[in-house]
């Protein structure tokens, strides 16, 4: 069963907001435990200041809003951004979609209705001319969604858009292999077998993004992106669930400038998964030189760095020397 637009949206209204870097893993187990949490810092829907950008965060499979921004949102809103963070996709279909916890598994084509509601409650109630659109895997293919099929950008008039920036982060832009399964099972079974096992177990938006599939032919039919937008995408080498992750980057369109971000570069430490790239400080320093442009941020921001360790997120860095000398 799909929730509706008003239901994923409400949901997101109530329940207690936290904040914890403590990384993924723990904020999954988290979310488990008390389904109706939000990131701390989100869905103020006063009116903003004239010319202030909302930012909307849009999560991915199998995850919600909690465990997804739950270390950028509020570092986001301490910046002075104004964020929103929804839960969008249940689907209690599939297996992985059973748990209170677990959203965008629904189909989605179905979802993005969901999605362009809850952008569009933002640009209404807030008076926004504009929003900033921060998504996660699926997320970034619900973002681009908003734009062609939901009414988010105006190709002929790239100054009626409703999105001025667009933020990627291990976006599942042109499907995944999931390193090599969905490959293999598209070389063993061409008759569609296999569909309905897949979308049993991991749900319709996995089947979905599979590499070839008739959604994802759908999401690139025009091109990567749409006239007067800006992109940035932040890849991870590391990367396990959309792969090859080299298939995360765009390629610029008319009248669009995207930049594709590696984490990695200068940054050799980062191991970040697909999970932990979201509790990472370079992507968080990526993200907030995205928001404010390259030219205005980074001349009073060196280049973050950092251990970030798979599933968690990153580690705090050890005074080794005033260790071994207490020793």
């Amino acid at each position: 069963m799909t929730q509706n637009p008003s239901d994923a949206t409400d949901s997101t209204k109530s329940g207690e907001q936290v904040g914890t870097n403590l990384g993924f893993l723990p904020a999954f187990l988290l979310s488990l435990a008390k389904p109706t949490l939000k990131p701390k810092g989100v869905n103020d829907f006063s009116p903003v200041a004239e010319g202030q950008v909302p930012v909307v965060l849009i999560h991915g499979t199998w995850l919600n809003a909690f465990n997804t921004w739950s270390y950028l949102a509020p570092q986001l809103e301490h910046a002075g951004y104004r964020v929103f963070a929804f839960n969008y996709g249940r689907d209690t279909y599939s297996l992985t979609g059973k748990p209170k916890a677990v959203y965008g598994t629904a189909s989605i084509l179905e979802s993005q209705k969901e999605v362009a509601a809850f952008i569009e409650e933002v640009l209404e109630r807030t008076g926004a001319r504009q929003v900033d659109l921060i998504g996660h895997s699926q997320g970034v293919a619900q973002a681009r969604l908003y734009l062609t099929d939901s009414g988010g950008a105006n190709p002929e008039h790239p100054e009626q858009n409703k999105v001025r920036k667009l933020v990627g982060i291990s976006g599942c832009n042109h499907g995944t292999t999931l390193s090599g399964v969905a490959s293999f099972g598209k070389f063993l079974d061409r008759t569609g077998i296999l569909d309905n096992p897949i979308r049993r177990v991991l749900g319709y938006s996995a089947l979905d993004q599979r590499l070839g599939s008739d959604t994802v032919a759908h999401l690139n039919r025009h091109g990567d992106t749409v006239p007067g937008v800006d992109y940035t995408m932040i890849c991870s080498r590391y990367d396990q669930i959309v792969t090859p992750w080299r298939t995360q980057r765009l390629e610029a369109g008319p009248g669009a400038t995207v930049r594709n971000l590696l984490v990695q570069t200068g940054n050799v430490k980062d191991f970040s998964d697909h999970m932990a790239v979201l509790y990472s400080p370079k992507v968080l320093d990526l993200v907030l030189e995205a928001l404010e442009g390259e030219e205005s941020y980074r001349p009073g921001h060196p280049h973050v760095t950092g251990t970030v360790v798979p599933f968690l997120g990153s580690m705090p860095k050890v005074p080794w020397r005033q260790v071994l000398r207490r020793k």
